[in-house]
Order: structure tokens, then C-alpha cells, then sequence
């Protein structure tokens, strides 16, 4: 994943506004602190970049404690000289920033310091995620153990019960092999053999419905063998295309899902690519792209409800053009609502579910199951040196106070050859 930073735009930070371009990496520049928080509101950014000089006074420095309490999965990092290494080193020593680069800036130590404050950030949600599940386990083994319990509900409960449970909700759940079996298991209790001994009947009705369940686990294989084909490719895509491409793959994309997508009423809304990427490129293989663009519109079909619009939107934001896939967020099973912050960069690992509710509704359009949707998603943006992120954001679009969940790719732009 490719680090997405917020700078804060002055003199003195537009050497690395360049130097960012140069290695590749996403950003965007607010004009002053004041407008950081509102921009912080509405996207999700690993950084906020600054120079020494535009926190110098009190007051900045008091912004820059409440954005550290207010935004803790945003890591700060200071841009500073050799002048300046007394108030660089008090705010070191505050932890009110995380980093600093010094000035002037060296492309390879700006993407070593990136790189290690990113490995670190995504160390720290790992960590607070694996603590949460670690006190869970406990109280799940205390509720198991607890004798008292034990002897006055004859509870017969172990902690694998939860691994069949996972293996179940990967493989079983829903029509594909399980109700295939069943299916299978009635065909040979209400078939019957002829008086002569040599065919059996079947009735239509059992006869059909193992038809449909074969085509169900059939659709099942047929994912796992496209799931692993992208799973055993490590090729980067080095094939440029103009953006504009990328319409065409929606438009294909959107006519195979309509189907789903009437499945709920639902719509989705589609922007125009903005006319100034024009004579810009961008990494481009129409196959892998076709796969992610038919993931990240299942997933928001899936998880939107009846007559909910979908929008896709097109920016171009400094070296890149960023596209948002945006649908209503709603409760979970947990109580918690859309993608929970906690889980912003788990929901990129294989297996990890939020929910476990199984829709067989749209299981015949997947082209990626049992959990690995989004994880193979990010492994093709990769491949596409582009970015993906998942997040709630305040809803924009619909006039109630409400949020929504927003899946933001960027795709870095290239400057077309002449």
C-alpha cells in the first residue's frame, strides 16, 4: 500500500511536494492549519507533513495537540533544518510529532523514513486489533472453563468451536458444496429403481434443484481457480493507458451487475473522469482491473440495502487520479457502523470479516470468496503501483446525518510521451 500524506502547503514544503511525485507516492496540500482538521474529517491520510516554521508560536502548537488527540491514525511528521533544532527536539520529546526530515531533503532518506513511519503505524493497528481479540479469547475461555457454568448448563463448548465456525462461513455456508451434499443425500434416499433393475427415476423437483446447487459449487471452483491465479501472479504491470479506459470496464462491469443490482433497486452514479488528466496515463491491464472493479461494486451492492445509490466518483488531486466508490454505512453485528476505524487496514487481509453473514443473492456474480475480495483487490492495486483505503466518512450526499462508506483507489499519473 502505497502511503497517502496531507502537506501542508508553504515555500518551504514545495521541494517535497516534487519530491513526493518523484517516488511515486499520493498527496494532498491544504493552504493553512485551520483548514487540516476539516480535511482529516473528510479523507484518510498515514501523514501530515510540515514545515518547522509554521509551528512556531503557541497557538500552532496547541492546533497541532489537538489534531495528535483527534486524528491518532495519522502519524505527524516535521520537515526541519539545522536552525531549528531546539524547537525540533521539544516537540520530538512531547511526542507531538513522530518524525522529521531534514532539509535539505534526500529522495532516499524522505522513502526511508516514510516506509519505516508506515511499517510502524500499521504495527500499532495491529497491535491494538490483537490485543482486543486477545481479551476476547480470555473471556471466551473463562465462559468455557468457568466450572460453575459448566456444571449448571452442561455446556460442552472448546475454543475450536470458533475455527469451525470460520470454516464453515468460508466454505459451507449458503448453497455450493454443503447444500450439495444434501442435495446429493436426497437424490439417492427419493430416486427408485425400475422393475427391471437397471434405472433409476428422479423426481423434477430434486432433479432441478441438484442442477442448480451443481452450477452454485461449480461458480465456487471457478472463483478459487481466478482466486488463485492472481494470488500465484507477481508480475508489476508495466502496460500504460489513458484513464478514459477505465469507463469502458465500468460500463461492462455495471451491465453484468445490473442483475444484482435489481436484486435491491439500487442505482449507481457515475462521474465523468475530469478532462485534466487528459494526455496523462496510467498503469493499465483491462483484465486485472475488470476483476477489481466488479469486487468493489459487489461489495457496496452487498452491503447497501433496498432503493440505496451507489456513487462512483473521478478526482484529479496533484499527482493522481483518485477514484471513490461511495455507499450508505450501516450497523454491524458489533454495533459498530460501516468499516469501524480499527478495521481500516485489517479488511485488507485474507479472511478477515467484519460480518459473517453469507448472501447467496449475488454469489453467482463473485469472482473472489471465502474473504480474500479485498485482499486481492489491494494485491492488484499493487501491481498497478496504485493505492487502495476503506473508511467511513460524514455523508455528503444524502441531506441526513448519517455516514457512508467510501473505498478510495489512486492511481498514480504518468505524463504521456511525445
Amino acid at each position: 500500500m502505497i502511503p497517502h500524506s496531507l502537506l501542508l502547503e508553504s515555500q518551504h514544503t514545495d521541494s517535497l511536494a516534487n519530491t513526493l511525485k518523484e517516488i511515486g507516492y499520493t498527496f494532498e496540500r491544504v493552504k493553512s492549519l485551520d483548514d487540516v482538521t476539516k480535511t482529516l474529517e473528510g479523507g484518510k491520510f498515514h501523514f501530515f507533513i510540515f514545515h518547522i516554521t509554521d509551528v512556531e508560536n503557541g497557538e500552532a502548537q496547541k492546533q497541532l495537540t489537538e489534531l495528535l488527540e483527534n486524528y491518532p491514525q495519522t502519524l505527524i511528521i516535521l520537515i526541519t533544518d539545522s536552525t531549528k533544532w531546539d524547537i525540533t527536539a521539544t516537540l520530538l520529546k512531547q511526542h507531538k510529532v513522530y518524525d522529521f526530515i531534514q532539509t535539505p531533503i534526500d529522495l532516499s532518506h524522505l522513502q526511508f523514513t516514510l516506509d519505516r513511519s508506515f511499517q510502524y503505524l500499521l504495527t500499532k493497528q495491529k497491535s491494538q486489533l490483537i490485543n482486543e481479540a486477545e481479551n476476547h479469547l480470555y473471556k471466551r475461555m473463562v465462559e468455557i472453563f468457568d466450572w460453575k457454568k459448566s456444571l449448571s448448563h452442561k455446556e460442552n463448548e472448546n475454543i475450536a468451536a470458533d475455527i469451525i465456525h470460520q470454516m464453515n462461513i468460508n466454505l459451507f455456508q449458503g448453497s455450493g458444496i454443503g447444500t450439495l451434499m444434501s442435495v446429493v443425500s436426497i437424490l439417492i434416499s427419493k430416486s427408485k429403481l425400475d422393475l427391471e433393475g437397471k434405472n433409476y427415476s428422479i423426481p423434477k423437483p430434486v432433479m432441478d434443484l441438484l442442477s442448480e446447487n451443481y452450477e452454485a459449487a461449480k461458480s465456487m471452483f471457478d472463483s478459487m481457480s481466478i482466486s488463485q491465479s492472481v494470488i500465484d501472479d507477481e508480475m508489476v504491470v508495466k502496460n500504460l493507458d489513458s484513464p478514459t479506459k477505465l469507463l469502458s470496464i465500468i460500463q461492462t462491469e455495471t451491465e453484468t451487475l445490473n442483475e444484482a443490482l435489481n436484486i435491491k433497486s439500487q442505482k449507481i452514479n457515475l462521474s465523468q473522469i475530469p478532462a485534466s488528466v487528459t494526455g496523462k496515463k496510467i498503469h493499465f491491464d483491462e483484465a486485472k482491473l475488470s476483476y477489481v472493479v466488479r469486487e468493489i461494486f459487489l461489495n457496496a451492492i452487498k452491503y447497501s440495502r433496498e432503493k440505496d445509490i451507489i456513487y462512483l466518483i473521478f478526482f484529479h488531486k496533484e499527482n493522481f487520479l483518485e477514484l471513490k466508490v461511495i455507499n450508505p454505512a450501516y450497523q454491524n453485528n458489533d454495533g459498530t457502523n460501516g468499516i469501524p476505524e480499527k478495521y481500516e487496514s485489517f479488511v485488507f487481509e485474507p479472511f478477515f470479516r467484519i460480518s459473517s453473514v453469507v448472501d447467496d443473492s449475488y454469489a453467482k456474480f463473485e469472482q473472489f470468496r471465502f474473504g480474500l475480495g479485498l485482499p486481492l483487490v489491494k494485491k492488484i492495486m499493487d501491481q498497478h503501483q496504485a493505492n487502495v483505503q476503506i473508511y467511513n466518512i460524514e455523508n455528503n450526499f444524502r441531506n441526513e446525518n448519517t455516514k457512508d462508506i467510501c473505498l478510495t483507489i489512486r492511481f498514480p499519473l504518468i505524463e504521456e510521451e511525445k
